[in-house]
């Protein structure tokens, strides 16, 4: 059984709460024996802080002992100086969440600085870490120079009000965290509101804490994304996560010839034109081919193939696969 060192980000991260929450499911079943992170984590997740030491002492012992290390990149506070200190980079595997941020995705001009390494901002390849360390992981684009595609995946807090027996009676589910950057994200969910109007189906949009957000959820048939300030988006996974057709963005999270989101239920736009088109057609299905049981086959192989679980288990794999462990 596996011993892992997680150097997380003293003040968050999205990607660190799916390496965390796919951890202690990997923990409970036995495939992970132990892991340690040294910083504390502000995002709540079950069965985390127990993991947790403020001892760097310990942890560095525990990082010595370890068959390998996770250092979680966090804006502005990737702790590469503890990372430094335990100098074990040979078995250190780096997972870099960063993205560029705002709209800067859609920027051709940073597109072309990234893939020409120039870029010096969020979301580029960090190349001093690309050259330590065996293994380099990224959330976002560009996957070149051996970078390797890891997204957010499905945690198990999404789940938690989701069951089979839950009726889904509420048509389109849109709420976003904020709806600056993209403007997309306001401007669909405006066309939304109208057109669910005009068609008499319901559609939740407002914003609500966690559990109340996440019991609507669990009650839609449809949920709308659109990335933010990267390609990922975590409500891309929380839709897929209750079992939603999911109504999103052209998908550009791994490279397209991957095939890795290719499901039935997932129904793409390109702009606000097509978005529209599409919600006509998605309106259409909802009345006369729409059936919640149909889902469950392909809802199974959803969270086998993208939870949180399964993300930790590519990390351990490729490990592997380079000779971390056996």
């Amino acid at each position: 059984m596996l011993k892992i060192a997680v150097i997380n980000p003293p003040n968050g991260d999205g990607l660190a709460r799916t390496v965390f929450d796919g951890l202690i499911q990997l923990k409970k079943k036995g495939i992970v024996n132990s892991f340690k992170y040294p910083n504390k984590f502000s995002y709540p997740i079950e069965g985390l802080a127990e993991n947790y030491t403020e001892n760097v002492s310990e942890f560095i012992n525990f990082a010595n002992e370890s068959d390998f290390i996770f250092l979680i990149w966090g804006k502005g506070c990737t702790d590469f100086s503890l990372a430094n200190k335990i100098n074990l980079w040979g078995k250190t595997i780096f997972l870099d969440g960063s993205e560029i941020g705002k709209n800067g995705r859609y920027d051709f001009e940073i597109q072309k600085k990234i893939v020409k390494g120039e870029y010096t901002g969020n979301g580029k390849i960090d190349i001093d870490m690309l050259k330590k360390c065996p293994l380099y992981l990224k959330r976002e684009k560009p996957y070149k120079d051996g970078v390797l595609p890891l997204p957010f995946g499905i945690e198990d807090a999404y789940v938690k009000n989701f069951s089979r027996e839950i009726k889904k009676d509420i048509d389109f589910f849109c709420v976003f965290g904020q709806d600056e950057y993209p403007l997309m994200r306001r401007y669909s969910k405006e066309i939304l509101i109208e057109f669910c109007a005009k068609n008499n189906f319901s559609c939740f949009t407002e914003k609500v804490e966690r559990d109340e957000f996440y019991k609507k959820l669990a009650r839609s048939k449809v949920g709308i994304s659109v990335g933010g300030g990267g390609y990922d988006t975590l409500r891309f996974w929380e839709i897929l996560g209750n079992n939603c057709l999911l109504l999103t963005e052209k998908i550009d999270i791994y490279e397209p010839d991957l095939n890795r989101l290719k499901y039935e239920r997932i129904w793409q736009f390109n702009d606000l034109f097509d978005f529209e088109h599409q919600l006509n057609k998605i309106g259409k299905y909802l009345r006369g081919g729409y059936s919640q049981a149909s889902l469950e086959l392909e809802y199974e192989k959803i969270i086998s193939e993208h939870s949180s679980e399964s993300r930790v288990l590519e990390i351990i794999n490729k490990a592997k696969g380079v000779g971390l462990v056996k």
